[in-house]
């Protein structure tokens, strides 16, 4: 059954691919692998180092592409060679990087990624560039043409400003605002999209500090990752989960990145979506929720944070595992 809606699915994104544009931060990555962080006045030695391109919109962007989506990126970059094989990078994964804003004064984001012997990240990250893009930055038309907008973190008055346009446009639109969703002002964003992605601890805060009730929301679909038990999705509805597939996690970041691009793949690839719409039914959610914990899986077991998506990788994790999805 799974194979089948795998198949279906990867059929309809050939046939009619969905344009999305993935607005948010886009960095320079150097992954750093270690056996366990050093403490005090300690050290410890470097495993592996990688570098790629990173930042959560332009890993969505690609995990999109990879799926057989269209992706535009908006966000930004310095003017420096980071910035510039950043783009180059893009491009050659075949996402559309023609509207993110060069800043001749910055110095492109540079995110030091620091991965333990277990899978578990620790960041290291300057400013840089990956906030100078503004919403006035990307022409209307764009957002009125898109199939989805699909914001990551960013500063609050962009994502609110983006999320409006597109809303005016009939445009649907998910947020993934990250880490710090408890620190900055997300709530006018927040109550402007249709669907909202987050994890546990970033669900609490969200209960904590807006009008939006994750677990058990009026207006809005709402992705919470479990880690590895998977994740639920909830809805106006009611709700439903799927407890992931096994993985060996070698380096856990991105893959809250990967999830979201083939949750949005699968939703957005439905034959049986209407207007590409965000669906209240659960029900609606059980093939996504599939696809996007596989997408997860494959990131988690990825030295970078810029995980290699395809059908066929997805197809071997979910033929390798004989979960079920529970409708609560």
């Amino acid at each position: 059954m799974r194979e089948h809606a795998v198949d279906r699915l990867e059929r309809a994104l050939s046939t009619d691919p969905p344009t999305v544009v993935a607005a948010g931060h886009l960095n320079w990555d150097v992954t750093i692998h270690v056996d366990e962080l050093p403490t005090g006045d300690g050290e410890t030695q470097i495993e592996r180092l990688e570098q790629s391109g990173g930042g959560s919109a332009a890993n969505v962007a690609v995990g999109l592409v990879g799926l057989g989506g269209d992706a535009v990126v908006f966000g930004s970059v310095g003017g420096d060679e980071s910035g510039a094989v950043a783009l180059r990078e893009l491009a050659g994964a075949g996402v559309n990087p023609g509207h993110v804003l060069v800043d001749p004064d910055a110095q492109t984001s540079v995110t030091y990624v620091i991965v333990d012997a277990a899978g578990a990240v620790s960041l290291l990250a300057n400013e840089g560039a990956n906030e100078s893009f503004a919403a006035a930055g990307l022409d209307d038309a764009v957002l009125a043409d898109a199939d989805h907008l699909h914001l990551t973190g960013q500063r609050p008055e962009t994502a609110a400003s983006l999320a409006t346009t597109a809303g005016d446009h009939g445009t649907p639109r998910s947020f993934d605002p990250g880490r710090r969703v408890g620190d900055r002002a997300y709530d006018d964003a927040i109550a402007a999209v249709d669907l909202l992605f987050v994890n546990d601890r970033e669900a609490d805060a969200v209960a904590a500090g807006t009008d939006v009730d994750p677990r058990a929301p009026t207006d809005h679909v709402v992705v919470i990752t479990h880690g590895g038990g998977g994740a639920t999705v909830h809805t106006p509805e009611g709700a439903v989960h799927h407890q992931g597939f096994p993985a060996e996690a070698v380096d856990t970041a991105g893959a809250g990145d990967a999830f979201a691009a083939g949750f949005l793949a699968a939703t957005l690839g439905d034959p049986a979506s209407e207007a590409r719409a965000v669906p209240a039914d659960p029900d609606a959610y059980r093939t996504p929720l599939v696809v996007a914990n596989a997408c997860g899986a494959i990131a988690a077991e990825t030295v970078t944070a810029r995980a290699s998506l395809s059908w066929d990788r997805l197809r071997r994790v979910v033929d390798a595992d004989a979960s079920t999805v529970r409708l609560e």
